[in-house]
């Protein structure tokens, strides 16, 4: 069984019901967003201990297995040759320093316009950015919240024409949002030489990103 986890965004209507439901090649769409969401949302003890174990690599082994669509996740490199304090300080500075590669608008030339259509996005499907969780809107981990949940909702769909306008509303999503920036993301992590676990992250999320996209736009008919 499969549900979402938001940690970047919050329903506005608390009263919602989150449900269950069966794993499949959708929620396996879901679930992988889900792990990339997570790994991309900040660094911690926990974060640095999943480095060194391989347990990111497991992790998403595990929600993409179920895929319908050909990806590598590749196996993340340990991070058992450096500290738990070099290993956040190093995430700190490739990801949220100067400029913050983990932002969306660091990519656009129009950073507010951008932003404000993100949140437009989530608002149209009554989400709203946490306020615990410390992230601006057009943070990468709550992209990644978000289309973990519009793909989660295709999946718990009980009408194929519900579960189009779920997949609709993805593929405005990639081409507006995230097949216009994880590519420049991923080449600007590369180039700073980071950590090897962190290069992995970042190859494989913009790897996974244009495969879903493209098989998105197949299923819509293009």
């Amino acid at each position: 069984m499969f549900i979402y986890s938001l940690s970047g965004l919050e329903l506005k209507d608390t009263g919602q019901q989150a449900v269950e439901i069966e794993e499949n090649e959708t929620t396996a769409r879901s679930a992988t967003y889900q792990v990339f969401g997570r790994f991309f949302g900040g660094a911690d003890g926990e974060h640095y201990d999943m480095a060194c174990s391989g347990q990111w690599t497991k992790e998403l082994e595990t929600a993409v297995e179920l895929l319908s669509f050909e990806f590598d996740p590749g196996t993340a490199p340990l991070a058992d040759g450096i500290t738990k304090d070099d290993y956040c300080s190093q995430f700190g500075q490739v990801f949220e320093g100067s400029p913050a590669l983990v932002s969306a608008g660091t990519h656009f030339d129009d950073p507010e316009g951008n932003l404000a259509e993100v949140v437009r996005f989530y608002e149209y499907f009554g989400l709203q950015a946490g306020d615990d969780s410390g992230r601006a809107p057009d943070h990468l981990g709550t992209e990644c919240d978000f289309m973990q949940f519009i793909t989660f909702k295709e999946a718990a769909s009980p009408s194929d024409r519900l579960a189009g306008s779920y997949r609709r509303a993805q593929l405005d999503f990639h081409d507006r949002q995230l097949s216009l920036w994880i590519p420049s993301f991923a080449e600007q992590v590369a180039a700073a030489d980071p950590a090897a676990t962190f290069a992995w992250a970042a190859d494989r999320l913009a790897a996974f990103v244009a495969a879903d996209h493209a098989y998105i736009r197949e299923v819509q008919g293009g």
